[in-house]
């Protein structure tokens, strides 16, 4: 995984980590939603990102062309490449186009997070002039569409509508499993940004969902837990003898088969 605050795991109350950090880390849902023996996955993002995504972002593609993956999950890895700096549109995509290539040298299976609307986050997480505009947005995700289209290894995560989904409290589904209406406004956080623990679960699964790999749909639903539910169990299970160690977390939503 290779990213910013989303990847990394991020919450407003531990600016600089913590235990409940940990709870937002989403490589821990990943691990947890692969239901087959695997090696642990390796999460190279950092909440820093947007600091310098450039060479953070450089740093991160480099050792993650060392570990030789199997699959790549950049889930927010272009998010700062068209937030934050950037006094123009055209300013933005073109450092978006430096994120684009940075990822060409990667021939395995690629998951990328599309730009979302975050502008429900002003004034908060995001000041108003890191926030690009509506038709720079639009613009970047085209050019991504355009980018995989050509790459068939390349799955796209509509971050775009999982933002406007959730920010409305909309229903939404992932692969047959759907938090209905009026409940997904909790899989984001307060900070109207970063996703809460049950949000994480479903951001997993989206991401996994995405993969562009043909499998039988038998082998599939084998392979991975798609409730996103149950994911959330398998995350917070206590190890034996730690139980009451264990931060307990926000209770998760229930989502129904679809």
């Amino acid at each position: 995984m290779v990213g910013a605050s989303v990847s990394a795991g991020f919450t407003e109350s531990e600016p600089l980590g913590g235990p409940a950090t940990l709870q937002h880390r989403l490589s821990r849902y990943v691990d947890a939603a692969l239901l087959v023996p695997h090696e642990p996955v390796q999460n190279l993002a950092t909440s820093l990102f947007f600091v310098q995504p450039e060479a953070l972002g450089a740093q991160q593609i480099q050792a993650a062309v060392k570990a030789q993956p199997s699959l790549l999950l950049g889930i927010d890895f272009l998010f700062w490449f068209c937030y934050g700096e950037g006094s123009t549109d055209a300013e933005r995509l073109q450092r978006f186009e430096k994120g684009l290539k940075m990822l060409e040298v990667f021939q395995c299976p690629l998951v990328l997070g599309d730009i979302p609307d975050a502008s429900a986050a002003v004034n908060g997480m995001l000041r108003p002039d890191q926030i690009p505009s509506a038709k720079a947005m639009a613009a970047a995700n085209h050019r991504l569409q355009e980018w995989a289209a050509t790459r068939p290894q390349t799955g796209v995560l509509h971050l775009s509508t999982f933002m406007l989904t959730v920010v409305s409290n909309q229903a939404l589904t992932v692969h047959g499993y759907t938090v209905p209406e009026g409940k997904t406004r909790m899989l984001l956080q307060n900070d109207r940004l970063h996703p809460s623990p049950p949000g994480c679960a479903v951001v997993a699964l989206a991401a996994l969902d995405a993969v562009n790999v043909p499998k039988p749909a038998s082998a599939s639903a084998a392979e991975i837990c798609w409730d996103p539910k149950e994911l959330y169990r398998l995350v917070f299970k206590p190890t034996a003898g730690t139980e009451k160690k264990q931060p307990k977390p926000a209770a998760p939503v229930a989502p129904a088969p679809k």
